[in-house]
């Protein structure tokens, strides 16, 4: 009878769908697939991949709808030790599937340990004795001062929104290099990165002091700026902070500083923290010893890293374990060795700028790997810490730019999956208010 009344009824569309023919991809880029369809369709994934929604930020759910205006689907290949990824389209009753084939990138990827390589060579060649300005032995910080304002107009060549050098009016000493992309619904929360840009001063115990510091912390300085150049340019939900941090060497300072001085309005959703991660997975120790600069002896059994969680409630400490485990196993699906054991933790530790957000109740990982104990005795603090001897551990420069790799690469999926995260994803500071 209804149609007596002249109410119309809806004509059923016969579901159609074609999707671009692909077979393979490449670790560490973008893709692109082509997708038409005259109905709603929906996008399935395996680990390895994420893909990117209309507003340019990078989503990690397993599955997603989309209108059938939209007509191609941007995915960020991993860079996955995986031989292939699966994806699929459906649409109705009609289904597309494919198993992407993965082939290296010869050009530099998203993020990349062999740029990053590239970075410590230029920081360990043209900016060292970076010695905090707030210790009183040695020559006032203007090495450190004129390496951090070199790197805050680096970090403005990446695109950042803002960057600074921090000069408190308390705390003049802390010189923080400091870049923001702000983020596009949660302004006021910030996601932060960093390592520590300062090295260990003449006469620091135990070793007396470095010029370099190449693994201390110019490595987690390199990483940080590797994962900066990426995030710069990239859109988020929360707001990106990439930073090196002042006078770790000297009680934190400069991190502790910046964590007091954020304003009022302002939380922290994560902080990552870089601190001595030169020589780690896939690196494999070389069988014979090798002599440093000083002539050490140098033989080790083992490159091991480490990820240790801090700063949440216990769930969502949980939760950031789960994480850590989907991003190594999963997504990146390494395969770590007696040789280069990967492993992960909820424990809390001074020994680095992650402290100073832990303890204000927020977040944390804290990404370590000296090298094994060997090689942190022998040069933590020490004039054996340079790239050279470094590089020698790592078995050459490729070497080292592969542990470099699978750092940034972990801390990026890690990046995504914070961002990604809601509200009921905060420090300890939330439960407390």
């Amino acid at each position: 009878m209804s149609g007596c009344f002249g109410e119309e009824i809806p004509e059923e569309i016969e579901p159609s769908l074609t999707v671009e023919e692909i077979s393979s991809a490449t670790r560490g880029q973008y893709l692109t697939i082509e997708v038409d369809s005259n109905v709603e369709w929906t996008f399935n994934r395996s680990a390895g991949l994420f893909y990117l929604d209309d507003y340019g930020v990078l989503r990690d759910s397993i599955e997603a709808t989309f209108p059938p205006e939209k007509k191609s689907l941007e995915l960020l290949i991993l860079d996955t030790e995986r031989d292939s990824v699966n994806i699929s389209i459906s649409a109705g009753d009609e289904l597309w599937q494919a198993s992407l084939t993965l082939e290296d990138s010869q050009e530099l990827m998203l993020v990349d340990g062999r740029r990053a390589y590239e970075t410590i060579d230029m920081l360990t060649s043209s900016y060292n004795n970076r010695w905090c300005a707030s210790a009183s032995v040695h020559e006032g910080g203007a090495a450190y001062e004129a390496a951090a304002e070199a790197m805050a107009e680096e970090m403005r060549g990446m695109g950042f929104d803002f960057v600074e050098v921090t000069r408190y009016d308390d705390d003049p000493d802390q010189l923080n290099i400091v870049g923001y992309n702000w983020g596009r619904t949660n302004p006021d929360e910030y996601i932060v990165i960093g390592g520590h840009f300062d090295i260990a001063y003449m006469f620091t115990p135990p070793g007396g002091g470095t010029n370099e510091g190449a693994n201390d912390d110019t490595s987690g300085s390199t990483v940080s700026l590797e994962m900066a150049q990426a995030l710069a340019k990239m859109e988020f939900d929360h707001t990106v902070v990439a930073a090196l941090w002042a006078c770790e060497e000297e009680g934190l300072l400069g991190s502790r500083a910046y964590v007091s001085h954020l304003p009022e309005n302002v939380t922290v959703k994560s902080y990552l923290n870089f601190d001595m991660v030169a020589l780690n997975y896939p690196i494999i120790p070389l069988t014979e010893p090798i002599l440093g600069p000083g002539g050490e002896i140098f033989s080790a059994t083992k490159y091991d890293w480490t990820i240790s969680i801090a700063g949440a409630s216990d769930s969502n400490m949980e939760l950031m374990y789960e994480w850590v485990g989907t991003t190594i196993e999963e997504d990146l699906y390494y395969q770590p060795t007696d040789a280069n054991p990967i492993t992960w933790q909820i424990a809390e530790s001074c020994a680095s700028d992650h402290c100073s957000f832990f303890s204000a109740d927020y977040p944390t990982f804290n990404f370590f790997s000296p090298g094994g104990d060997i090689s942190f005795w022998q040069e933590w603090h020490s004039p054996s810490d340079t790239l050279e001897f470094m590089t020698a551990k790592a078995g050459g420069e490729a070497g080292m730019a592969s542990g470099f790799n699978s750092l940034v690469w972990s801390s990026l999926d890690l990046f995504v999956r914070i961002d990604n995260s809601d509200e009921t994803f905060q420090g300890r500071w939330l439960s407390e208010e």
